[in-house]
């Protein structure tokens, strides 16, 4: 036998025929050399490859298509070839498509890229193409090689994200509330339209405070500006920052906001949303101007406190304390709006109002009352109240103790409605557990590793999918060989080409790459995982991979291509694919003149009497059997298929006439001295074998066959449970070529 071999490709017949030479030729030759033992055919490679491949001429007519590119198109390869490349587009497209086409293949422009095309049934499909140029048979001659890979899935996850994104926007577009977020550096990364309309009316400059923009740094510098915001600047810019930086969850803020028209108070809440990754922080302005102007005006002229209160939003009210005794004195007319009760109802009955607030928060207004008697200091609450026509308010009340002249204390203080902002504040909490709620329940696994690779963190579909809690796979790297990691085709998965470690090298974005996966519990899971870089200020800082469970589509895809290519009852290779591979052997064979190959073709003898005397099932364990001893008498580099009943074909490649029937006869012989054996049951078979070289002067790879059944038929007339070699063919002459 010989060494080794050389495999070859489907498709590189054509390619090998355009002519092409230099170190691109040595890149896209035909044919490698390997060793004998495990290797595998470029056609098989290429047919069972994910990535689509077709030769197009330049006339933009298919020469040869592979299966995966035939199959993302719907089409079979027999009915590809011959037609345009141009059917996949849109009518109106075709004429420009292929003028481009032959632009390129003139060394103008490039076709790779990202196209929305149709399959054959009229279907939308997304591809990512990349093409070269190979020459072709003819002098002058260029053909286009073209890679295609399927992206529909994940240009509907894109856009599906897209939707989700302006989903979030309408969400905080809808609230009245200023409101911007802050990623943990105090850039701002979104605000809603309230925002955007305040800066513009107030400011005049809204790219100061837009998306992209660094928040903390303008505070910071509007505290160093000497302006009369400073001083509130200088208060409030230490305090955003120990939010952002993690050493405070929230604060609330106070401040005054210079208008054209009139000064303007607000009450900015800032707080970090728990178990954010990355960090966010949400800034949440409220207006609180009216109620400071209230404020100013009660310190500035109390006398006119019966004006104001009638104009202002809300209830005014004033409480004379005298030892245990309270006094409703006045409560603006403001009230029955707010409370649905007239000031009369509230001033005759105290007790009204305690009893129109909501049981659960009655403890802590009576507590929060008790307090400020007895210590004599700003009395602040916020409760639930149900009005007369069971509508329920959310109420803000507060109130300034102040000495009386006879030893009381007058309490002057108000209450307004504050239902919007706390309906605002629930919105702002719903959607801080909306992005935490995405994360923790999305079907697919989502896991963050930082600049080295190492995992900070994963989602609880990432932790099942991996069978590995979050605390195992801290600290983890792509490149750890507990993976164990391996491609389809059972070879190993470096760590290094990870995706996750792709895009902590290159930068950019990889996606769709299939790889099984070892569990602790020693299953193997097969996932389809993408990674893009998560970057900060032009550096990459983390990688964001998501991954989902193709474990049942990978197997049954196996599953399919073994009953494709495989007879069910004895496990050999079925007709089909037996002259699938001889044919490809015999164009090997066509290019490679010196070299040899052999077919045996084996018949069971008098295989009917083993059905007619032990039945059916005996007769299967017997063909079973037979083809498990041709496996041991074989090479993993041969063939062993089943052409008929109980007729069996081997392909010898890189076999002499000689060196075959030394095989054969080892065969006959072991199957002779091997008897099934089933209980006390003992059949004893014998095998008459064909044998024939195959060569390249054969007109087809069929007419080695047939010489091997003419030597199988002498076999057969000469009493069986033999082997006969047929003649190598004849020559052929010039007019037969």
């Amino acid at each position: 036998m010989a060494a080794s071999t050389t495999v070859d490709s489907d498709l590189s017949p054509r390619m090998d025929q355009a002519g092409q030479s230099g170190p691109d030729a040595a890149r896209t030759a035909s044919s490698v050399a390997v060793p004998v033992g495990p290797r595998l055919h470029f056609d098989q490679i290429i047919q069972r490859s994910p990535v689509g491949m077709a030769l197009i001429d330049a006339d933009g007519l298919y020469r040869a298509a592979n299966r995966s590119y035939c199959d993302l198109y719907g089409w079979h390869e027999d009915e590809l070839l011959g037609r345009s490349f141009t059917q996949l587009f849109a009518p109106a497209l075709r004429p420009t498509m292929l003028q481009r086409h032959r632009s390129f293949l003139a060394g103008e422009g490039s076709l790779d890229g990202e196209y929305d095309l149709q399959r054959r049934d009229g279907s939308p499909v997304s591809v990512l193409t990349e093409s070269v140029r190979l020459a072709g048979d003819d002098p002058g001659e260029v053909h286009r090689l073209v890679h295609v890979v399927d992206i529909t899935v994940r240009r509907r996850m894109e856009m599906t994200l897209a939707d989700s994104q302006r989903f979030v926007q309408s969400v905080l577009d809808a609230l009245s509330a200023h409101v911007c977020v802050l990623d943990d550096q105090g850039m701002i990364v979104a605000v809603n339209q309230a925002w955007r309309n305040f800066c513009q009316a107030n400011d005049g400059t809204p790219a100061k405070t837009q998306e992209g923009t660094n928040y903390l740094a303008v505070c910071e510098l509007a505290a160093l500006s000497g302006t009369a915001q400073a001083p509130e600047a200088k208060a409030f810019a230490p305090l955003l920052r120990e939010v952002l930086e993690g050493r405070r969850a929230e604060f609330q803020f106070e401040y005054g906001c210079p208008s054209p028209e009139v000064p303007r108070w607000f009450v900015v809440r800032v707080s970090r949303i728990a178990g954010s990754m990355p960090g966010r922080v949400v800034v949440a302005h409220d207006d609180v101007t009216a109620l400071k102007l209230a404020q100013q005006a009660l310190q500035q002229r109390e006398a006119a406190l019966l004006d104001l209160t009638a104009s202002i939003p809300g209830a005014m009210f004033r409480l004379i304390a005298r030892g245990g005794d309270r006094t409703l004195t006045y409560v603006s007319p403001g009230v029955e709006d707010l409370l649905g009760l007239t000031p009369e109802q509230v001033i005759a009955d105290r007790g009204v109002v305690l009893r129109g607030i909501v049981p659960e928060d009655q403890p802590a207004y009576e507590a929060s009352s008790q307090a400020a008697l007895q210590n004599l200091h700003t009395w602040e609450v916020e409760f639930r109240f149900r009005l007369p026509d069971g509508a329920l308010k959310w109420i803000h009340a507060k109130a300034s103790p102040k000495p009386g002249e006879r030893g009381e204390t007058m309490w002057t203080g108000v209450m307004t409605d504050v239902s919007e902002r706390k309906r605002i504040e629930a919105g702002l909490r719903h959607s801080e557990e909306t992005f935490r709620t995405l994360f923790e329940t999305v079907a697919q696994g989502v896991v963050y590793q930082d600049a080295d690779g190492r995992i900070l963190s994963a989602n609880p579909a990432a932790q099942r999918i991996l069978g590995l809690t979050l605390d195992q796979m801290q600290g983890r790297r792509s490149i750890d060989p507990q993976w164990h990691a391996i491609r389809e085709d059972g070879t190993p998965f470096p760590g290094e080409e990870h995706p996750a470690m792709q895009v902590l090298r290159t930068g950019q974005p990889v996606r769709n790459v299939v790889m099984g996966v070892a569990r602790p519990d020693q299953r193997q899971v097969w996932i389809l995982v993408s990674a893009v870089p998560l970057q900060r200020n032009g550096q990459l800082e983390q990688v964001y991979a998501s991954f989902e469970d193709i474990t049942d589509r990978v197997r049954l895809e196996s599953e399919l291509r073994l009953q494709a290519t495989t007879d069910f009852l004895t496990g050999a290779a079925n007709r089909r694919s037996f002259m699938a591979r001889l044919e490809a052997e015999f164009e090997r064979l066509r290019r490679h003149a010196d070299m040899s190959s052999c077919v045996m073709v084996l018949d069971l003898d008098h295989f009917k009497l083993v059905n007619d005397r032990h039945g059916h099932a005996v007769g299967d364990a017997v063909l079973r059997h037979v083809v498990q001893l041709m496996r041991e008498q074989t090479r993993r580099l041969d063939m062993v298929g089943r052409c008929g009943g109980e007729e069996f074909a081997v392909l010898l490649p890189d076999t002499r006439g000689d060196e075959a029937m030394v095989l054969a006869e080892r065969l006959r012989e072991r199957v002779q001295q091997c008897p099934l054996e089933l209980g006390d049951l003992r059949v004893e078979v014998t095998v008459s074998i064909g044998i024939s070289p195959m060569s390249a002067r054969d007109a087809s790879p069929e007419a080695a066959m047939l010489r091997a059944d003419q030597a199988l038929y002498e076999v057969k007339h000469l009493g069986r449970n033999a082997l006969h070699l047929a003649p190598a063919p004849p020559a052929r002459s010039a007019a037969d070529q």
